[in-house]
């Protein structure tokens, strides 16, 4: 698998877990039962829009944009941030 697929794989993964995370989350602060279904359609659907979105706008800027926001991200834990 080459880097720029490898890299929209992880996109559309972080995104399903996150939108996986979310609906559970939501569901629980209301006290409303979960439906796994619609959790796993949701998590599908998310992710594979985020994959799609990374490959139309191309997987280098995507990738680019990520590390830097990873790095401001550290920078605001190991010292001070620099915005």
């Amino acid at each position: 698998m080459n880097d720029d697929m490898y890299t929209l794989a992880m996109i559309a993964g972080a995104v399903a877990v996150i939108a996986f995370v979310l609906y559970i989350w939501d569901r629980k602060t209301k006290g409303a039962d979960i439906e796994w279904l619609d959790a796993g359609k949701l998590a599908l659907g998310a992710g594979g829009a985020a994959g799609g979105i990374a490959y139309a706008v191309g997987a280098d800027e995507v990738a680019e944009a990520v590390s830097t926001v990873a790095e401001k991200a550290q920078e605001m834990f190991v010292g001070k941030p620099e915005f």
